[in-house]
């Protein structure tokens, strides 16, 4: 009797390596949202100036803006691994620091004030390692999309559904426990970090160059491909859409729909739901129709939702539409964020993650002044029905550029290009040895031939003086010519000169990582 294979789960297939970092992902994503909502509470408690509290999340925008880019060039540099453990720990130690005043009643808003920046700034290479780390450790890069998305899908979970609720027990009870749980949960991710198995070091990268000169490198590289040009145009106008939107979800809500206050939580939470299920569905949709056409349909659902959210006055089909908006977003993140991973080359890595992070990031504070405009001029909806025009004529521009049969070509090309880097980089340490090999075989036959030469000399007996010193400028002329031959070999093989870097390898084709935020954009 035959019997029947036995089909491996995704997380299996995913392999223990990613199953420790997803872990070690969700313990800190958790920490992240007990954090801000216990950061925020305490704002509260410490100052009533609207100006002050705002300056917090103000301050929480700088870091990317500032240090998204050299962080990026850092996590090209240097161990992700060992990045992501340094600061992860100085991330738990900053939040110790902070418990340690709200027990003794010491905190005040200046050093919320620090520990936001603290925070960020740590942010900007902890995340940046991380999403550089899933490449390495998934083996099959055909599950990319699998992994990204139930990386995305734990980030949801503990950030939007069980974070903000346990902080806000936990705080009601004793401000400290809350920041305690946040110290146990940065504490239990470095931890686990620290025990993944495997090499994280960049692949060619080049530590000698200098850090403008990396940053340069990378802005030009995303500049002169189609693909990060298409891409990048694309993600400006979603992110500029949706910070339009969210900027007068409250007041539309409140005045257009009717949510009463206490109700308002539960309505927004159909945003999170929605992008809840869209991290867990992206990659079975990519597989069935394809991943441009996946994008394309993101692109396409958040434009339509976003024209019935403001074409509507139910809070029931605004809450639906809400759900659709953050499903299609999230679609975008997992196809889009896992194609920049396959199709960037991975010594540049971390610098593409921090340039698509300033540039989401940079365009929020200017659609949100945008979005208030608009209402201020045309009524409450009108930002939502702008955003929601916009990113449909974005979908028809995606329509063109994100075909299945580009992506796929991209993808045979960079898959074909990752193999050819791997190999030169494991070819020159084997050629050397056998250059070195080769160079002492030419010594040896040389200095067989110099002894050669003096016994014919010897057995000559005539001028045997002239004949030694003619026999050692040969020697010497022997020496020099193998010195010669090994540097050939040498240059050969690809070894750098001293002082000079090596040439850089051929980029691939660009992708793109969206990094909207979902919860409450309609």
């Amino acid at each position: 009797m035959r019997r029947r294979a036995r089909v491996q789960p995704a997380q299996e297939r995913l392999g223990s390596g990613f199953n420790r970092l997803w872990t070690a992902s969700a313990a800190g994503n958790l920490g992240d949202g007990v954090g801000r909502v216990a950061l925020a509470l305490l704002a509260a408690r410490l100052t009533d100036d609207p100006v002050a509290f705002s300056a917090i999340a103000a301050l929480g925008y700088v870091p990317w803006l500032v240090l998204g880019l050299p962080a990026g060039a850092l996590v090209d540099r240097y161990d992700r691994r060992r990045l992501s453990v340094l600061t992860g720990t100085v991330r738990a130690v900053t939040i110790a620091v902070l418990l340690v005043a709200v027990a003794a009643d010491t905190a005040s808003i200046w050093l919320l004030y620090a520990i936001v920046v603290v925070l960020g700034a740590c942010e900007t290479m902890y995340d940046n390692a991380i999403i550089a780390m899933v490449a390495t450790v998934v083996e099959d890069r055909d599950r990319l999309e699998s992994a990204n998305g139930r990386m995305q899908g734990a980030e949801l979970v503990s950030q939007g559904f069980v974070g903000p609720p346990v902080a806000s027990a936990l705080f009601a009870a004793a401000a400290a426990w809350a920041f305690g749980l946040q110290v146990a949960c940065f504490a239990l991710a470095v931890l686990l970090l620290f025990k993944i198995p495997g090499q994280f070091h960049p692949i060619g990268d080049r530590p000698s160059t200098p850090m403008r000169r990396a940053m340069g490198e990378a802005i030009r590289y995303v500049a002169s491909h189609s693909w990060h040009r298409s891409i990048l145009a694309i993600l400006l106008v979603i992110g500029l859409c949706n910070a339009m939107a969210t900027a007068v979800t409250v007041l539309w809500a409140r005045e257009v729909l009717g949510v009463a206050e206490a109700a308002f939580g539960v309505f927004i939470l159909g945003g999170t739901v929605g992008a809840f299920i869209g991290s867990q569905t992206a990659a079975p949709i990519a597989r069935r129709i394809g991943r441009g056409r996946t994008m394309v349909l993101s692109v396409a659902v958040t434009g339509a939702a976003s024209i019935g959210t403001a074409a509507t006055k139910s809070p029931y089909v605004a809450a639906a539409a809400m759900a659709a908006t953050g499903w299609a977003i999230l679609l975008w993140n997992v196809v889009a964020g896992s194609l920049r991973q396959r199709l960037t080359p991975d010594a540049l890595l971390g610098r593409t993650v921090g340039i698509y992070r300033v540039v989401t990031w940079g365009i929020m504070p200017l659609g949100a002044l945008l979005g208030g405009i608009i209402a201020d001029l045309a009524g409450l909806r009108a930002p939502i029905a702008v955003s929601g025009a916009l990113t449909l004529a974005v979908a028809a521009f995606a329509a063109v550029r994100l075909t299945n049969r580009r992506v796929d070509t991209a993808i045979a090309e960079a898959d074909a290009r990752t193999e050819a880097d791997a190999d030169a980089a494991a070819r020159p340490a084997g050629k050397a040895g056998a250059d070195t090999d080769a160079a002492a075989g030419t010594v040896g036959k040389a200095g067989a031939d110099t002894d050669a030469a003096a016994g014919t000399v010897g057995k000559a007996g005539a001028d045997t003086d002239a004949a030694a010193g003619t026999t050692g400028q040969a020697g010497a002329d022997v020496d020099a010519a193998a010195d010669a031959e090994a540097r050939d070999h040498a240059e050969s093989a690809g070894a750098p000169s001293a002082g000079t870097p090596p040439m850089p390898a051929a980029p691939a084709s660009g992708a793109a990582h969206v990094e909207a935020p979902v919860a409450g954009a309609p």
